[in-house]
C-alpha cells in the first residue's frame, strides 16, 4: 500500500493551489460580502482544465482521477469553500452525463461543459424530502415518441445560472433520468431559500409545467434514472462534499495556528499556551484524519470500485470530514477569543458555509444510518 500520491497528483495539487492563492484569495472578502456568483473563478478554472477532471480527453475533459478531482476540490475550498460547492455542484451533472448519456449526448454537451462555456445542474431533491428519493413526485408521461414532465425540484445548487439540468422523474412505476436547457418552454428555474453560508452561490427551485421533450432528453435507458442518480451522488456528491469540508477545516486550522502566534498576552504568544497547543492538536489530529478517510474513497473508486462497494466508505467520508469543518471552525473562534466573534473573522464566513455542508448529499444521520446498515448487511 503507498500512501503517497504521485508526481502528476502533486503538481495538479500545487497548481490548483497556486490558483487558488494567488487568484481567488485576494478575492474573497468582496465576493463574500457582494454575494456574487463568482462566473470569472469558473471561467479561469475551465482555462486551467480543472472542469470535468475525470472526463476523458475524447470528450474534453483531463482523463484524470477521481482522487485528482478530490485534491482539487480540497485546495480551492481550502481558500474558498463556495468556489468549491460550486465545482463540486457542476461536476456532479458532468457525471450523469457521462456515465449515463450515449455518444451522441456526450459529444453534444460535455465539451462546451468542460471549456467552462457551460454549466449544468443536477436535480434530484423534492420538497417531499430528499433523503427518501424513492418519494419523488416528478412525473414523466409519455407521449407520442416523448415525454411530458411535471413537478418540482428545490435545494438545486446552480439552477438558476446553469445552462443544462439533469433530473429524475417518476416513469410509471419506476424513475428516469432526462437533461434540458435553459429556456426551454415549460422549464423554469427561479430563487430558492437563503441558506446560512456559500454566499453566492445560487441554491434554486425548478419548475417542469407540462414540459415536452424529445426521446433525445432521455438520458440512459428508461427506467434506470434513480439508480444512476444514486450512483452519482454516492461517487460524486459525497467525496465532493467531503472534499470540501476537508479543504475548509485545513484553511481554518491555519488561520487558527497564524493567529495564535501572533497573539500575544503577557510574556508572549499565546501559541506557547498548554492549552492553546493541547486544542490545536486536537484540531490537526482531525483534519488529518477527515483528510485520509476522503483520499481512501476516492483512490477505492479509482480502483474500479462501484458504488454498491464503496457506499460506506464515502458515506464515512462524507459524515467525518463535514463535522470536522464544524469542530475545527468552533475550536478555532474559542481560541481567537473577542475576534472570533466579529463579522470580519474569517473563521465566522467559513461556520457557515460548514453548516450548510452537513445536510449536502446527505445528513450526518443519514450518513450514520448508511454506515450501520453495511455493518449489518
Amino acid at each position: 500500500m503507498d500512501f503517497a500520491l504521485s508526481a502528476p497528483q502533486k503538481r495538479l495539487r500545487d497548481e490548483v493551489r497556486r490558483f487558488a492563492e494567488e487568484e481567488v484569495a485576494p478575492q474573497v472578502t468582496s465576493l463574500d460580502e457582494k454575494g456574487e456568483f463568482p462566473l470569472a473563478l469558473v471561467r479561469r478554472m475551465a482555462q486551467l482544465g480543472l472542469i470535468g477532471l475525470f472526463v476523458p480527453r475524447e470528450y474534453g475533459g483531463r482523463g484524470l482521477s477521481f482522487l485528482a478531482a478530490t485534491l482539487a476540490r480540497e485546495e480551492v475550498s481550502r481558500v474558498y469553500p463556495p468556489l468549491g460547492f460550486l465545482y463540486e455542484g457542476n461536476d456532479a451533472g458532468l457525471y450523469m452525463l457521462y456515465s449515463s448519456g450515449s455518444e451522441e449526448q456526450k459529444r453534444k454537451y460535455l465539451p462546451a461543459l468542460c471549456r467552462g462555456e457551460k454549466l449544468i445542474c443536477f436535480a434530484l431533491t423534492e420538497a417531499s424530502g430528499g433523503s427518501d428519493p424513492s418519494g419523488l413526485q416528478t412525473t414523466a408521461e409519455a407521449e407520442g415518441d416523448g415525454f411530458i414532465i411535471n413537478g418540482r425540484k428545490v435545494f438545486i445548487t446552480l439552477g438558476e445560472v446553469a445552462d443544462y439540468c439533469v433530473f429524475v422523474a417518476r416513469h410509471g412505476d419506476r424513475f428516469s433520468a432526462f437533461v434540458v436547457e435553459k429556456g426551454t418552454p415549460g422549464f423554469e428555474a427561479r430563487p430558492g431559500a437563503k441558506i446560512t453560508g456559500l454566499r453566492g452561490i445560487p441554491v434554486s427551485e425548478l419548475a417542469f409545467t407540462s414540459l415536452r421533450l424529445p426521446p433525445s432528453s432521455l438520458l440512459g435507458v428508461e427506467g434506470t434514472g434513480l439508480q444512476a442518480a444514486l450512483g452519482t451522488i454516492t461517487l460524486v456528491a459525497r467525496t465532493g462534499m467531503a472534499a470540501i469540508a476537508l479543504g475548509l477545516a485545513r484553511g481554518a486550522l491555519e488561520a487558527t495556528v497564524r493567529f495564535v502566534k501572533e497573539r500575544t498576552l503577557r510574556a508572549g504568544p499565546i501559541a506557547s499556551f498548554p492549552a492553546v497547543q493541547f486544542m490545536l492538536a486536537d484540531m490537526e489530529v482531525e483534519v488529518e484524519a477527515a483528510g485520509w478517510l476522503c483520499y481512501c474513497a476516492s483512490w477505492l473508486l479509482d480502483e474500479g470500485k462501484t458504488s454498491r462497494e464503496v457506499v460506506r466508505d464515502t458515506a464515512r467520508a462524507k459524515l467525518y470530514a463535514t463535522e470536522v469543518a464544524l469542530r475545527v471552525c468552533l475550536k478555532g473562534i474559542q481560541l481567537m477569543g473577542g475576534y472570533g466573534a466579529t463579522l470580519g473573522c474569517p473563521l465566522t464566513r467559513r461556520l457557515a458555509d460548514a453548516l450548510a455542508l452537513l445536510p449536502s448529499a446527505g445528513t450526518s444521520e443519514v450518513m450514520r444510518l448508511t454506515i450501520g446498515r453495511e455493518l449489518t448487511r
